[in-house]
């Protein structure tokens, strides 16, 4: 499965019973409490699934998962570093 924003998006709702109607890809949604660390585990697990990849404790960080653009850019950055 490829991760888009619409697959995340759909997770988010479908999943996580969390309205999606009018979040945005920047929109931040760990440091409003939009998604809580129990959401959190469940987000990983579907990246996981989704990309067939591990992703490191190390990672899960603001940086890399505050908003829909900053997941998309960090399953990226993880796929590429896969590919080398």
């Amino acid at each position: 499965m490829e991760i888009t924003e619409q697959a995340i998006l759909d997770f988010l709702d479908q999943e996580l019973a969390i309205d999606v109607e009018g979040i945005s890809l920047e929109d931040p949604l760990f440091s409003t409490g939009v998604i809580d660390s129990f959401a959190l585990v469940s987000l990983m697990m579907f990246l996981e699934s989704g990309t067939g990849m591990r992703i490191s404790p190390t990672d899960v960080n603001l940086a890399n998962f505050d908003s829909v653009s900053r997941i998309l850019a960090y399953v990226e950055r993880l796929s590429q570093s896969a590919e080398n």
